[in-house]
C-alpha cells in the first residue's frame, strides 16, 4: 500500500492526514503549539515548536493500525499564509517567526502604498497593502532589527521553513508567494519591481516552483526523528486555503462548476478557482495562485470566523467543556434574524472589504429579553453577513457562484444552514473536515508519482449527500438585513 502524508502547519497546531493510493484516509493526528504575544499586536511562534509538534503527531499517526505495513512514499506540505520566517545560511531560524496575525507593521503597511500607489500595487500583485501580509513584516524587521537581517540568508513562509528542515533544501511555491505582496500574480513569479521599490532584497526570497513539484527527499536525520524512510519524496506544497480547495475537489474553474469553498476556520474565506487572474481594482478581494498549475483563486477573507464563535463561548460558558454544544443547541431554536440582534465580527480588525486593522466588533440592537441563545445565533449570522458581502464582491468581478462547500474547524449543521440562507445557494458539507491536509497529501502523491497531475483527474472525494438548501424566507430576511449590517461599519467608533 503506497501512502502519502499531508502536513498542515496551521495557526495553532500541526495536522497530519495519511492517504492510500486509492485516496482513502488512513488516519488523522494533531499536535498543538503556542503563539507568543509578548506585546499588543505581536504574534510570534518558535519554529522549533513546529518540529516538536510534527514529531509527536507523526509518532501517533504511524502507530495507527491502518498504517502498519504501509509503504509511506511521500510527504506534502501546506500551512498558514502571510508569515515571515528568517533563516540563516544553515536553514536555522534567527528569530521567532512572525505570523499572519502579527499586526505590528502598521506604519510599514501605510508606507507601502505611499511608495507604490494602490492601483499599481493591486494591478501587479492582485492585492492591496495589509498588515497581515509578509512584505510589511520584512520591512519592520529591517527597520527595527537590522542585526536580524544581517544574519538572514532566506525569508520563507512557515511551511517552507519546516520543509527545509525535512529536506535541507530551501524553496517556496507560487500560492504562498502570491500572498506576500511581493509577487507578480499574472507572471506567477516574484516581482523585481515591487521588491526594488520597497527596498527588499530579492535575493533573500526563496526560489519558486509549482506546488505539485518535488522539493527534494527526506534526509536521514529527519527521517530518523520522524520514524519514516529516508529518501522519500517531499512535495513543495502550497498555501492552506488553495490546498483546501484542492482537497475538496475544486482543482480548477472547470472542475468547480460554479462551486466555491466556504471556509469556517479561525478566520473565514470564500474562495473560487479561476482559469485566469481576476483582480478587484480596489483590492477588496485577494488574488492568489492556486496550488494547481495554470489556475488562480479569488478569495474574500475575514479575520474572525470560528474565532468569533470561540469568543462568545468563552464569554458565556467560561471553562465549560460542553459550552459550545449547549449554546449551539439553544441558538438553533432562535428564528433567523436573532430577534433583531446583529453582530459585527471585527474582533481582530477586518480584511474584506474594509482592510481596516482598527475595525471593532460589536453587538448591536440588544434588548432585555436577549440572552445566550440570541447572542450565539447573532455571532453565526454576523460571520455569514461578512462572507456574503465578500461573495457579492466576487459576483461583481464576473464570477457566477452556484453552490458552496463548507469546511473548517468551526463547521456545524446550524452554521451550514445559515450560510446556505445567507449566500442564497445550496451549501454542501465538505466530505472531509481536514481539507487542507488532504490537499497537501494529494500534492505529495503527485510529486511522488502515486497520483496523476493535479491538472488532471485526482482521487475522487467520498460521496456526501449532506446538502443544505436555502430556506426562502430566511434568505429574504437576510438579504433585507444585510443593508443594515453593511451600514453599521461606518457608524461605529474605532
Amino acid at each position: 500500500m503506497r501512502v502519502s502524508i499531508g502536513i498542515d502547519l496551521g495557526s495553532s497546531r500541526v495536522k497530519l492526514l495519511a492517504l492510500d493510493e486509492a485516496g482513502e484516509s488512513l488516519g488523522v493526528t494533531m499536535a498543538s503549539y503556542s503563539t507568543d504575544s509578548r506585546r499588543p499586536g505581536y504574534a510570534e511562534q518558535n519554529p522549533d515548536r513546529w518540529w516538536d509538534a510534527l514529531r509527536l503527531a507523526m509518532s501517533e499517526l504511524l502507530a495507527r493500525p491502518a498504517l502498519r505495513g504501509a509503504n509511506v512514499e511521500a510527504l506534502g506540505m501546506t500551512g498558514q499564509m502571510h508569515g515571515a520566517v528568517f533563516l540563516d545560511s544553515t536553514g536555522a531560524a534567527v528569530r521567532p517567526a512572525l505570523m499572519w496575525s502579527d499586526g505590528r507593521a502598521e506604519e510599514e503597511t501605510a508606507e507601502i502604498e505611499k511608495r507604490i500607489p494602490r492601483d499599481q500595487l493591486v494591478a501587479i500583485t492582485g492585492n492591496r497593502s495589509n498588515v497581515s501580509f509578509t512584505a510589511p513584516k520584512i520591512m519592520w524587521v529591517a527597520r527595527h532589527e537590522p542585526e536580524t537581517m544581517d544574519k538572514t540568508r532566506w525569508i520563507v513562509q512557515p511551511k517552507d521553513a519546516l520543509r527545509a528542515r525535512l529536506t535541507g533544501e530551501v524553496g517556496g511555491d507560487v500560492s504562498d508567494a502570491s500572498a506576500t505582496l511581493l509577487f507578480d500574480l499574472c507572471a506567477r513569479s516574484w516581482s523585481d519591481e515591487i521588491c526594488e521599490r520597497l527596498g527588499i532584497d530579492r535575493g533573500r526570497l526563496a526560489p519558486l516552483t509549482e506546488s505539485e513539484a518535488c522539493a527534494g527527499v527526506l534526509r536521514e536525520d529527519s527521517a530518523r526523528a520522524l520514524g519514516l524512510p529516508a529518501g522519500i519524496s517531499v512535495a513543495v506544497g502550497g498555501a492552506d486555503a488553495p490546498a483546501a480547495a484542492l482537497g475538496l475537489g475544486l482543482a480548477s474553474e472547470a472542475d468547480s462548476n460554479g462551486t466555491v469553498l466556504v471556509s469556517l476556520g479561525t478566520g473565514g474565506q470564500v474562495l473560487a478557482a479561476v482559469a485566469q487572474p481576476k483582480i478587484d481594482p480596489e483590492g477588496r478581494l485577494h488574488g492568489l495562485c492556486h496550488v494547481v498549475p495554470g489556475q488562480w483563486c479569488v478569495m474574500a477573507a475575514i479575520l474572525s470566523a470560528a474565532a468569533s464563535l470561540d469568543w462568545v463561548v468563552r464569554l458565556l460558558k467560561p471553562g465549560d467543556p460542553n459550552g459550545a454544544r449547549e449554546l449551539l443547541a439553544a441558538a438553533a431554536k432562535v428564528p433567523a434574524g436573532s430577534d433583531g440582534l446583529m453582530f459585527l465580527p471585527y474582533l481582530r480588525g477586518e480584511r474584506t472589504p474594509h482592510f481596516d486593522p482598527a475595525a471593532r466588533g460589536a453587538m448591536v440592537g440588544m434588548r432585555i429579553g436577549h440572552g445566550p441563545a440570541e447572542m450565539t445565533r447573532a455571532v453565526l449570522e454576523g460571520v455569514g453577513f461578512a462572507l456574503a458581502e465578500g461573495l457579492d464582491l466576487m459576483r461583481a468581478q464576473g464570477l457566477e457562484p452556484k453552490a458552496g462547500v463548507v469546511a473548517g474547524g468551526g463547521v456545524n449543521r446550524l452554521w451550514q444552514q445559515i450560510m446556505a440562507d445567507m449566500l442564497n445557494m445550496p451549501v454542501a458539507l465538505g466530505a472531509t473536515e481536514h481539507a487542507s491536509a488532504r490537499g497537501a497529501a494529494l500534492l505529495g502523491a503527485v510529486a511522488a508519482g502515486i497520483a496523476p497531475s493535479t491538472t488532471k483527474s485526482t482521487w475522487p472525494l467520498p460521496r456526501d449527500t449532506r446538502v443544505m438548501e436555502p430556506i426562502a424566507a430566511n434568505a429574504d430576511l437576510y438579504a433585507e438585513r444585510s443593508t443594515i449590517y453593511r451600514e453599521l461599519y461606518g457608524r461605529l467608533p474605532k
